[in-house]
């Protein structure tokens, strides 16, 4: 039986990584736009850690799947230096819920200034670049690594971390 995961956005940023890690398994992969229940723009990584885990729970309270992911990005501060923050959460039918956090990197002040004035990174960061939508494609860790880690790459990560949670839980439960 084909299991069905659903994944808490239409973002493809989000999407692709997910149906890039069950390409080779039985698995069906579709978006459903779900409420993240935080910021539009999380600030730490208690509120992006939240916001994942509500996009998963969301789907799966929305949806007939399996197995629903939430992956959501923020920023948190270390000391003076603002960094990007991404956190993914699976939520299955049985109860788990499992949390992985990805890569982080340091903003250029002048993005930084821009979030703490009350925009969005999303926004800051198209302004920043004179582009359209970065955050649908390569992100802006794809920005600021010259495209050597692009937003769905760091997400297919976190993607590999949850599934590789569960099948440790499932084959140790």
């Amino acid at each position: 039986m084909m299991r069905k995961i659903g994944v808490g956005s239409s973002n493809p940023a989000k999407i692709k990584p997910v149906e890039r890690f069950c390409a080779s398994l039985e698995m069906e992969v579709f978006g459903l736009e779900v409420p993240s229940g935080v910021s539009d723009q999380p600030i730490g990584d208690r509120e992006t850690l939240e916001g994942a885990k509500n996009r998963a729970q969301a789907v799966l309270n929305q949806s007939d799947a399996d197995i629903g992911i939430g992956l959501e990005g923020g920023v948190t501060t270390i000391g003076d230096t603002m960094y990007v923050c991404n956190w993914g959460a699976l939520v299955d039918r049985e109860g788990r819920c499992l949390t992985a956090s990805g890569a982080g990197i340091a903003l250029p002040q002048t993005i930084a200034e821009g979030i703490n004035a009350g925009r969005e990174l999303g926004d800051v960061i198209d302004d920043y670049t004179s582009q359209t939508n970065v955050k649908q494609g390569q992100g802006t860790i794809g920005i600021l690594t010259n495209g050597r880690v692009t937003r769905d790459e760091m997400f297919y990560q976190i993607i590999v971390l949850l599934f590789g949670q569960l099948e440790y839980h499932s084959l140790n439960s």
